[in-house]
């Protein structure tokens, strides 16, 4: 854990859950209406409906490491995420991203799986958003990680080094800090389970990136210290995309980690100190730890995603290649059911070529993007 306050912190979190009780959606239940793209034949559902080739729809969650150490990295990754969103916008992707913390203490600072709010109130940045580049830049630059970090400082700095054992400090800490007990992966799970604001469309693939300097709760479950609760454990995570969201949805789940790599990064990161002023005190108070929990997503024998250096100096060419890998779920059209009936795809009155693997729909020629395909086919109910 970063600090001795980290102890505490726990203290909130047991408890914290009784009595959750989030409700479940899914495409199959599905009814065609007057408001619907299909209709009932035959005790099928018969769609017909037009998508537009090079976009697709996208839902981006960033799960944001807002404890104190972690302004330098929210800093430097900031600006590069204006290429990113660019990026995505050049290739007119319909995207919604929303921002929610590692923090699920139930503290002053924590989100427990509610989503950031931009600076115009709202839960997501879209295309349609003027200025989504300064609100995206501004949100995903915590400010109580910012305060906590002065803080600590400023407190060590007024105080001295041995105050840090003291009473005092910990409530000071608990005070001023979010919590050190960084919970990435539950909070994606609490998410995805409460999907907040109607973030996650039905319709569209969802993406998860990773953003911490320290592991799921700091790597202490590896000796029995922290343990990891059901909702830490990665395996996790895309069982309850699949349970909550449907299986059309998990087949297109893509999750992503921009963390601690290897040991010359742990390095760099312990090596840090805090503070506008900075406070030498504070070197090697909060260090790192490496990233495995969340890196598992990114190496098993079915790689869900990319991994990224946050220790990196070039942030923009790791999230070119998080981007890429996001539209490359997204290029191929997502259908509304798997193996479907008397499928066409047709573009002008023209039949295109095509192949179909469980619920994903891949043209045989590349379109130029914004041509739009007319689609046909039949589901089960």
């Amino acid at each position: 854990m970063k600090t001795l306050t980290k102890l505490t912190a726990l203290a909130f979190v047991a408890g914290f859950y009784v009595g959750c009780s989030p409700v479940k959606f899914g495409v199959s239940s599905a009814v065609c209406n007057a408001d619907t793209d299909c209709v009932v034949q035959n005790n099928k559902l018969a769609y017909t409906y037009q998508v537009t080739a090079g976009s697709g729809k996208v839902d981006i969650l960033i799960v944001n490491d807002n404890s104190a150490s972690m302004s330098f990295e929210q800093k430097r990754l900031a600006p590069r995420f204006a290429s990113f969103i660019q990026n995505l916008d050049s290739a007119k992707v319909d995207y919604r991203i929303a921002i929610t913390t590692t923090d699920i203490s139930g503290g002053a600072h924590s989100m427990s799986g509610q989503l950031v709010s931009f600076g115009d109130g709202s839960k997501y940045v879209t295309p349609t958003n003027a200025n989504r580049l300064s609100l995206f830049n501004a949100a995903i630059q915590r400010t109580e990680t910012k305060n906590c970090e002065n803080f600590v400082a400023n407190y060590l700095r007024n105080n001295g080094f041995g105050s840090i054992n003291t009473q005092a400090y910990v409530n000071a800490y608990n005070a001023n800090c979010p919590s050190g007990d960084e919970r990435g992966i539950y909070a994606a799970n609490m998410v995805v389970q409460k999907n907040p604001s109607s973030f996650i469309r039905s319709d569209a693939h969802l993406s998860i990136i990773f953003l911490s300097d320290e592991d799921e709760r700091s790597g202490k479950y590896s000796d029995g210290t922290y343990p990891l609760a059901s909702l830490d454990q990665p395996a996790s995570l895309p069982k309850s995309v699949q349970s909550y969201l449907g299986d059309i949805k998990y087949s297109s789940l893509s999750i992503h980690a921009i963390v601690v790599k290897d040991t010359s990064c742990l390095a760099q990161q312990n090596a840090q100190v805090l503070g506008d002023t900075p406070n030498q005190d504070t070197k090697g108070l909060f260090p790192g730890s490496i990233g495995s929990a969340y890196l598992s997503f990114t190496n098993v024998s079915r790689p869900w995603g990319v991994a990224a250096d946050i220790c990196s100096s070039d942030y923009t060419g790791q999230l070119g290649t998080i981007q890429t890998s996001i539209q490359a779920k997204i290029k191929n059209i997502l259908l509304n059911c798997s193996n479907p009936e008397d499928l066409t795809a047709k573009v002008g009155g023209t039949n295109v070529a095509h192949s179909v693997s469980g619920n994903i729909l891949t043209l045989s020629q590349t379109l130029a993007s914004g041509t739009s395909v007319s689609l046909s086919y039949k589901c089960g109910l």
